[in-house]
């Protein structure tokens, strides 16, 4: 069976072997800002580290300034605050963890990526507004989820209003596949997978030249 071949200058990075294709990609595009602000809180973080230190060293090794409140809750401040600054560096500079789908020969696996926090992409910073959990950002493990034939329509292709998603519901949570892929990419996604549906006997989609 012939194959379209992936749209011009797609971001994809597939791979093959003997039991499955995969198809990668990020999980969100590159945003060159989130490295200026995570260098600026991780400079102050170690600048605020210094500053605690230096204060409660000296509150504590001169004697007339034993009782300086100010000073002697230097470790304290510390304490509560540098954490949330390398909380804020690290959700920064994290790694983009990519979202991927393997084909095999009797499973679609859709596996989610995470990026860092975006400064510059308004369509992620109006999705996490309102439910941005830090917590769940930087300690939620990859999900991946599993269909065969039978029931991989569930995946399926819309449009509203002036966007398109590829979608699957997973019970009452509502799954996004490529949210950050381009339109003609997501299509083609969708077309390999209905390829694959309708490839009953094989292992893995036809061979793609990339």
């Amino acid at each position: 069976m012939n194959r379209p071949e992936p749209p011009s200058g797609h971001q994809f990075r597939i791979e093959e072997n003997d039991s499955a294709m995969t198809f990668a990609w990020k999980h969100r595009p590159n945003d060159p800002i989130r490295f200026l602000f995570g260098g600026y809180y991780f400079v102050f973080g170690i600048i605020f580290i210094f500053m605690s230190y230096s204060d409660f060293s000296r509150a504590f090794y001169n004697q007339e300034n034993t009782f300086d409140i100010f000073r002697m809750l230097g470790p304290f401040i510390f304490l509560i605050f540098f954490p949330l600054v390398m909380l804020l560096a690290y959700l920064f500079l994290k790694r983009n963890r990519l979202e991927n789908i393997a084909f095999s020969e009797q499973q679609l696996i859709f596996q989610d990526g995470k990026g860092p926090i975006s400064v510059v992409n308004f369509h992620w910073l109006g999705k996490k507004r309102h439910n941005f959990n830090p917590i769940s950002f930087v300690f939620s493990k990859a999900k991946s989820y599993s269909f065969n034939r039978s029931d991989v329509d569930r995946i399926i292709l819309e449009g509203f209003g002036q966007q398109q998603r590829l979608r699957f519901d997973d019970g009452a949570i509502r799954v996004e596949i490529g949210e950050y892929l381009r339109e003609p990419e997501r299509e083609w996604l969708f077309e390999e997978i209905q390829q694959w549906r309708s490839q009953v006997g094989q292992t893995q989609p036809d061979k793609i030249n990339n």
